[in-house]
């Protein structure tokens, strides 16, 4: 068990490297997850012109989407968290797992934006050879209520996102952000990518399975009631200028979130929520969800 700090694309990191050889990536700006190996593949999808570090987001892995999701306030799209380069390792461990814990604490910058006084820590475990953990806390330092929106937006890496089926989200209802966030409900059985997909499952279950060809991710999310499902498509893929030509195919983001009703977290108290990920056979996992286990 192994953890390092080291540098990437220009930015301080932390590297985590479990006894099996799975490894994961952090880097300390904007507290962002960008690797994830498991099985000797990778897991997570990270643009090729990405853009790292001076306020730009990281265009992959799982950026931290708080205290706003998307475009729905009046801060920036996702909020500030995921541009900021004011977060500082608090803790590193190897054992019993190798795990770093970021934090990051309102300033006179931020309470520009976000007048409310916070601190936030995330963690990242890799806690088994096959699996992986995200925790966000949310501490509320101030004396008023804090209410956010947020999510852990995570770009899964896929082969062909049109040959991917999503399991657990049938007969939810979800907003539709290409319908001007319509109410609709999710047929049952799995989910096929066919073009652009931006939607919010409301009061998603714990429990999620990504497959693709031979191999699956197994999500579990834990204090997050949504869940988020989004692919650019290939006819709108051209209007982001950090997603090479054809990359739109080769992620799928699916992420746990509280979306559609803000969270909120009385005076001195907090809040916790995280995602677990873990690779399983494709096979063995679609035998076990026919079983309905």
């Amino acid at each position: 068990m192994k953890v390092e700090q080291t540098s990437r694309n220009g930015l301080p990191a932390v590297l985590l490297t479990h006894a099996s050889g799975s490894s994961a990536l952090i880097y300390i700006y904007a507290a962002h997850l960008a690797s994830w190996v498991c099985g000797g593949a990778e897991r997570l999808f990270v643009s090729s012109t990405a853009e790292y570090g001076g306020g730009k987001a990281i265009r992959g892995g799982v950026p931290v989407c708080w205290p706003q999701f998307a475009g729905r306030g009046a801060l920036p799209k996702h909020g500030f968290v995921r541009t900021s380069d004011k977060w500082r390792v608090l803790r590193t461990s190897t054992e019993p797992y190798p795990c770093v814990v970021l934090e990051l604490v309102d300033d006179d910058e931020t309470r520009r934006l976000f007048p409310q006084p916070f601190k936030l820590q995330y963690s990242v475990t890799l806690d088994g050879p096959s699996s992986i953990s995200m925790a966000l806390s949310v501490l509320n330092t101030g004396t008023e209520p804090l209410s956010f929106t947020a999510a852990l937006h995570t770009y899964f890496r896929v082969a062909d996102v049109r040959g991917v089926s999503l399991h657990g989200l049938g007969g939810l209802r979800y907003e539709d952000n290409t319908r001007a966030n319509a109410v609709e409900t999710q047929p049952e059985g799995p989910l096929s990518i066919a073009g652009e997909v931006d939607r919010v499952y409301l009061d998603a279950p714990a429990e999620a399975h990504i497959v693709d060809g031979a191999s699956a991710i197994k999500v579990l999310k834990l204090g997050f009631p949504d869940a988020v499902l989004w692919n650019i498509g290939e006819r709108a893929a051209g209007g982001i200028k950090d997603l090479a030509p054809g990359e739109w195919q080769h992620y799928l983001c699916y992420e746990a979130g509280a979306v559609a009703k803000p969270a909120t977290v009385p005076a001195s108290a907090s809040w916790t929520g995280g995602q677990t990920f873990s690779c399983v056979d494709a096979c063995d996992a679609l035998g076990k969800l026919s079983l309905g286990k």
